[in-house]
């Protein structure tokens, strides 16, 4: 019986048909996980996106959108929606990886292939998770098999493959753009030939809907990771730390088998080696000098997976001693990421919840709360995604003045809206008194109604001279333009003006008269010095300030 068995093995590890065995059974072990594990918030927010689909999206480029739009051809509802197509392209994605090994006994060892795949934690996350790095992950393995043909044979065919994969890289993810870098910096010959200059401009071209997007929406997504992102005013070595653990958590329990092989690969001056060697090192490099300024999160770097299955599995071919050890190592993280594949479909299953789990049941218990009253989420685009996956219900999202703008300041069905019976979601124990519901175990989602309607148009905008002049202890006058034809809506609101200096904010009260904002501007002490001020109002003081006019520079008297 167990020589059947062995032999069955080993037919099946060399029939021509492998691959495609491997990637059934992998896209339906995918499907399952996919149905029977909760959708985490980023998911659902970006399941918003497809019902949205557009060039572009506040946070992310579009082809998250279109990867949640396919698989809603399949099913028009429920987690695999979301998560259908992903399940199809990481058997897709794996296979591609296994075309760039260029190793003449490579054959021999598709289990030790199997074995890093599936041993590589996050990227096998992308087979039941929908997320940007999902297309990005398949795209950048098809660049590097386009970029392997293009050092072999430079054929039409390679500069083709080069274009369309790096154009649909950055409609994956922004930090596509770090992946092509790096390629490049390790071939900067490759500059010298001009034909990779027309892939570079045919790539421009075929990016260019998303370019026009973000022109036509004043580079909502540029403005945010390159100057909006909160960043720490202070060093955190913890940053730093973090990202160490996460260099040694997408790999799994195998990392000091799979770094010892890529330091050992360094030393390869093949051209596509030195590639890998460029993705893992930039990567890396880079994400270590950001954390001296944010946090760097662990998915950030997990381009770096695909070099390190190739790299790996050439070194331990030739390393039997090595192969031993990681062999082991293998089998223990197989286990260990099994078991917490359970832990996610199976809240309960682990003292500690995960993020995906309880979201159906406390979003479903809030809809039968409000018993037909309007929800509007509070400085929450997960809150309010995850509500209207799971009840069907698309509700209203609020962004105070100083929380960080989101997707639900582009759609069209949030930029203005009058609810006459608002409830209001979010906050906390403190500013929301009225009622809570259990939203995980330890957890609590606390909601108040609101007395009377509330309005927001977040199109109403007013704007004032930039570097003001302004005078403590005493009356301030703004001369406002109101660049939005609502005049009236806006003097029936009530303002305020927000100052801030860096690390603290405050709010004073305002009036609008005539065109002109009147503050007093009071004495502050040592511990409060801004510099920065900001128009916001509310229709109703019971909900938040939103933003009104663009921060501006003053000084003070």
């Amino acid at each position: 019986m167990l020589f059947h068995s062995f032999a069955l093995m080993k037919s099946i590890f060399n029939s021509r048909y492998f691959f495609l065995f491997f990637g059934i059974a992998l896209f339906f072990v995918n499907i399952i996980q996919g149905f029977t594990t909760e959708l985490i918030s980023d998911e659902a927010y970006y399941w918003t996106y497809s019902n949205e689909l557009s060039w572009g999206y506040f946070d992310h480029p579009p082809m998250v959108a279109i990867w949640i739009a396919i698989s809603k051809l399949f099913f028009s509802s429920g987690e695999l929606s979301v998560r259908f197509f992903s399940s199809i392209t990481l058997p897709l994605t794996f296979y591609i990886v296994w075309l760039l090994i260029n190793n003449p006994v490579k054959k021999d060892y598709k289990w030790l292939f199997i074995l890093l795949v599936l041993t590589t934690s996050l990227f096998n996350v992308y087979g039941f998770i929908t997320v940007p790095d999902t297309p990005l992950m398949f795209f950048i393995a098809l660049f590097l098999f386009g970029y392997q043909k293009y050092i072999k044979e430079k054929t039409t065919v390679s500069y083709l493959v080069l274009a369309v994969s790096m154009a649909c890289m950055m409609y994956s993810k922004y930090q596509s753009v770090l992946v092509i870098g790096f390629v490049l910096l390790s071939n900067l010959k490759a500059l010298k030939d001009g034909k990779i200059w027309l892939t570079a401009l045919l790539t421009i071209a075929l990016f260019s809907p998303h370019l026009i997007w973000q022109f036509e929406n004043d580079f909502p997504s540029f403005k945010y990771h390159l100057f909006e992102r909160k960043e720490n005013t202070v060093y955190r070595f913890r940053d730093t730390y973090m990202h160490i653990i996460n260099i040694i958590v997408i790999i799994g329990f195998t990392f000091p088998i799979v770094y010892k092989a890529f330091l050992k690969n360094l030393k390869n001056n093949d051209l596509f080696q030195k590639a890998l060697n460029f993705i893992v090192i930039g990567f890396i490099g880079f994400f270590f000098i950001s954390t001296f300024k944010t946090h760097a999160q662990a998915q950030w770097i997990v381009p770096i997976s695909i070099p390190l299955i190739i790299i790996p599995f050439n070194y331990l071919i030739k390393n039997k001693k090595d192969l031993k050890l990681f062999k082991t190592l293998a089998i223990i993280t197989l286990v260990v990421t099994t078991f917490l594949r359970f832990a996610m479909a199976i809240d309960g299953l682990l003292p500690k919840q995960f993020e995906m789990h309880g979201n159906k049941k406390w979003t479903q218990a809030l809809h039968k709360k409000l018993n037909n009253k309007t929800p509007l989420f509070y400085n929450s685009y997960q809150n309010t995604s995850l509500y209207w996956f799971y009840t069907g219900e698309r509700p209203y999202q609020l962004n105070s003045w100083s929380s960080r703008k989101n997707q639900y300041d582009l759609y069209d069905f949030n930029k203005e809206y009058n609810i006459s019976n608002p409830v209001l979601i979010g906050g906390n124990k403190r500013s929301f008194t009225n009622d809570s519901l259990p939203k995980k175990n330890k957890g609590k989602i606390y909601y108040k109604n609101i007395n009377g309607s509330y309005y927001k148009n977040s199109q109403l905008t007013l704007d004032f001279a930039d570097n003001l002049y302004l005078e403590k202890n005493t009356k301030n006058i703004i001369s406002v333009e109101i660049l939005k034809p609502q005049k009236s809506t806006i003097e029936s609101l009530q303002i305020a003006v927000a100052l801030r200096d860096g690390k603290h904010k405050k709010v004073f009260p305002a009036k609008l008269i005539n065109q002109n904002v009147e503050f007093v501007l009071p004495a502050f002490d040592n511990t409060f010095n801004p510099n920065k001020i900001q128009i916001i109002g509310t229709s109703n003081l019971e909900v938040d300030f939103i933003r009104l006019s663009p921060v501006k520079n003053f000084t003070t008297k």
